[in-house]
Order: C-alpha cells, then sequence, then structure tokens
C-alpha cells in the first residue's frame, strides 16, 4: 500500500510542477507576438495612448469659476439692511478659450501620437531583426563549436600518426609542435565561443525571456523601390515636419480672441419700513480678448514655428539621404555575403572530393594518414567561414527588412543559397 501512496504523491507532484511551469513559445509567431509585448514597445504605446487622450482633452472648456459674497457691506455696523448698496451675491464666470487654437491644439497632439505609434512599430521591427539575428548568432556559434570539437578530435588523430611516423625513423618533431599551437587556438576559439553563448543566452532573455529552442526562420530580402518615404526612420522626420506644420497653426490661432461670460445675482434687503424697497438685482457680462501686444507675443512664436518648420524639412531631407545610403549598403553587404556563402559552398565540396581522393589514396597505400587529416582541418576551417557568412547574411537581410514599413513589405522570390550538409 506505501509504495501506491508514494507513487501517487510523485504523479501529483510532476503534475503541480507542470502545470506551474512557464509556457515557452514553440513557433517563430509566437515569438514575435511576444516581442510585440517588449517593455520597450509597449513604453511607446502607452505614450501614443497617453497623447491621443491628451489631445481629445485639449477640447475641452476650462472648469467655470462659482463666486460666493456679499458687496458694500458697512464697516462700522454690518448689517443687510441699513444701506442700498449692500447685498449678497452669488455669482458664475466661464472662460471660453479661442476654440480655433484649441483645435489646433489637438491636431498637433494627434500627430505625435501618430509619430510615437509609428516609433513602436518601428521598434517591433527592430526587436524581431535583433532576435533573428541572435537565433542566427546562436547557431554559428553552435556550429562552429560543433566544427572545432571534430577540429580536435582530427589534431588527436594527426598526433597519434605523428607518433607512428616517428617510431618509424622519420623527423617530426616540428609537426608536433604546430600541431599544439593549432590545437591551442582552436581551444581558445571554444573558450570565445562559450563566452558569446551565454552573451546571446543572456539576450534571448532580455528579448523572449527564454532561450528558443528553434531553428532560424526562412529570411528573405524585401523588394523596396528605393523610395525613402517607404522606411520607418524617414516616416518619423516626415512626421516630424507634419508636427511643426501644426505648431504653425497652433501659432497663427493664436491671433484669434479668447471669450468669457459672467453672471452675477445680487440679493438685497428692502431696510426698515420697506425703505429700500424694489426687485433683487443681475448682472451679465460678455469678454473678448484684444491682441494689443501681438507683436511682442504671438508674432514672435509665429517666427519661431516657421523655423522650426524650415529645420524640420532640412533634417527631413538630411535623413532621407542617410537612409537610401544605409539600405543601398545593407543591401551590398546582404549580397556580397550571398556571394560568399556560395563560393564558400564550392570550396567546401571541392575540398570535399580532395579528401575523398586522398581517403582513396590512403586505402590503396600511396598515401599517409596525415594527409587525409590536414585536408579534413582545412574543411573544417572552410565550415567555419561558411558558418560566418551564413550569420552575416541572416542578420544583414533581416536589418535591411526592419527599416521598410509594414505597409510596404513585399516578399522577393530569391531567397538565400541553400544550407548543404558539411559533415
Amino acid at each position: 500500500m506505501r509504495p501506491f501512496r508514494l507513487y501517487l504523491a510523485t504523479v501529483a507532484a510532476l503534475l503541480t510542477i507542470a502545470f506551474q511551469s512557464p509556457a515557452y513559445a514553440e513557433t517563430f509567431e509566437e515569438y514575435v507576438q511576444k516581442l510585440a509585448e517588449h517593455p520597450q514597445a509597449m513604453s511607446i504605446l502607452s505614450e501614443s495612448e497617453a497623447t491621443k487622450a491628451q489631445a481629445k482633452g485639449e477640447l475641452g472648456l476650462p472648469d467655470p469659476m462659482i463666486m460666493i459674497g456679499i458687496d458694500n457691506v458697512p464697516i462700522s455696523d454690518p448689517a443687510f439692511d441699513r444701506f442700498l448698496p449692500t447685498s449678497k451675491v452669488i455669482g458664475f464666470s466661464q472662460a471660453i478659450p479661442n476654440p480655433v487654437l484649441l483645435g489646433a491644439k489637438s491636431r498637433k497632439l494627434d500627430e505625435v501620437s501618430a509619430k510615437q505609434q509609428l516609433l513602436a512599430d518601428y521598434t517591433i521591427e527592430r526587436l524581431r531583426y535583433m532576435f533573428i539575428s541572435k537565433l542566427a548568432e546562436y547557431e554559428n556559434v553552435k556550429t562552429q563549436e560543433d566544427v572545432i570539437h571534430h577540429q580536435l578530435s582530427h589534431y588527436k588523430e594527426l598526433e597519434n600518426a605523428f607518433k607512428g611516423q616517428l617510431e618509424s625513423g622519420r623527423s617530426v618533431y616540428q609537426r608536433f609542435s604546430e600541431i599544439d599551437v593549432e590545437r591551442a587556438e582552436a581551444e581558445r576559439q571554444l573558450n570565445n565561443l562559450q563566452a558569446q553563448k551565454e552573451t546571446i543566452r543572456a539576450e534571448f532573455f532580455r528579448l523572449v525571456d527564454e532561450v528558443p529552442e528553434m531553428e532560424v526562420p526562412e529570411v528573405t530580402a524585401i523588394v523596396w523601390d528605393n523610395n525613402p518615404n517607404t522606411l520607418y526612420p524617414v516616416l518619423v522626420a516626415a512626421k516630424d515636419v507634419d508636427i511643426s506644420r501644426k505648431d504653425i497653426k497652433v501659432a497663427d490661432a493664436a491671433f484669434l480672441p479668447n471669450f468669457g461670460v459672467n453672471a452675477v445675482y445680487k440679493q438685497r434687503e428692502d431696510g426698515q419700513n420697506r425703505s429700500f424697497s424694489g426687485d433683487d438685482w443681475f448682472s451679465v457680462q460678455a469678454q473678448i480678448s484684444i491682441p494689443l501686444w501681438a507683436a511682442k507675443n504671438q508674432v514672435p512664436k509665429l517666427r519661431a514655428a516657421k523655423a522650426r518648420e524650415r529645420s524640420a524639412i532640412f533634417s527631413y531631407d538630411d535623413v532621407a539621404g542617410q537612409w537610401v545610403k544605409q539600405m543601398t549598403t545593407l543591401k551590398s553587404a546582404s549580397e556580397a555575403s550571398a556571394k560568399n556563402i556560395k563560393a564558400l559552398q564550392d570550396k567546401d565540396n571541392a575540398i570535399s572530393q580532395k579528401i575523398k581522393a586522398v581517403q582513396r589514396n590512403y586505402e590503396a597505400g600511396t598515401a599517409n594518414l596525415d594527409s587525409v587529416l590536414l585536408a579534413k582541418i582545412d574543411r573544417a576551417n572552410i565550415q567555419v567561414q561558411l558558418a560566418d557568412a551564413r550569420k552575416e547574411y541572416i542578420s544583414r537581410v533581416a536589418e535591411y527588412n526592419s527599416n521598410i514599413a509594414q505597409s510596404n513589405k513585399n516578399i522577393i522570390t530569391e531567397e538565400m543559397p541553400a544550407q548543404e550538409n558539411s559533415k
């Protein structure tokens, strides 16, 4: 009976752990969703929502003022029935700011909110690029570790082969030193790769709270028509121009008047023997402001707004030129990486054929084992370069794609050269 109870307790504990364990994403789409909820993006989205709410608030009137008091009460003998002008007062005042100005300020804040939304979209795209880049970098590190481990095993076999040649009377002492140097370099690379892997793992936790166990997603370039207005950084700069123009609207509207309404009700006493007989008093006033000091107030502000618009336009032109250059550089780098991949694959295929030929010669007795092992070591070096080239290609293409606004993304059919089995 006791073993059965122990079994039930174990099962219950395992089920509890299973249900309490955090859910891990499994597909790339799930990770993209997690990136969309990253604090870096959510912070900007929250700012956008706050600005949008503030834009609505700009359209509201200020709070009215209620006034309660007394008028013309004699100091020597305070009373409400001994002096005709004495009265109890209740009043109401409502300021009505320039409605055109309020609308202009609201529309400006709407533009600011739209810019923040654009920045949030761009941030999500950049996070997606960083995630793909880290996946490629992580795969590159693991591939290089695997290749270097194979390389170290080849060095071990090569050392044994040289020992056999040494016993047969051949002088190969120098080769032992060469092997030691190359093996030490390979071990140094392994140490660096381990440190690099830990850095990548930390970045994964920053991005998606876990280390994903998935392959690098297929990454293809995007058709871009060299129009800078389809790039996120340029669209953000264009929004700055729009905001500066809304500032001019605000400065223009400031020349128009503000308004106000006041209403006062005065209740008085008739006095002894109805000596002040008559009705209570009621007063209403309308107010309108006059831009009397516009030359010292509104005019300089309008001049400043127009100067900011010119600055924003110059900045937009500069950003557009810089990003056309940046996109051209990224495109060239990705194309160069694709060509490097093709060249290294051809080189890897060639040395693979060479290894097979040398292996046949060794089996036929016309070549030494060290020639086979040295060829395999050379191939391992090429495989490391190939892994680096693939990582570089994926990273550059992902970065290139991240700069193009979502509404302008059209995937091309041309893909990265297929990865071949290098083992």
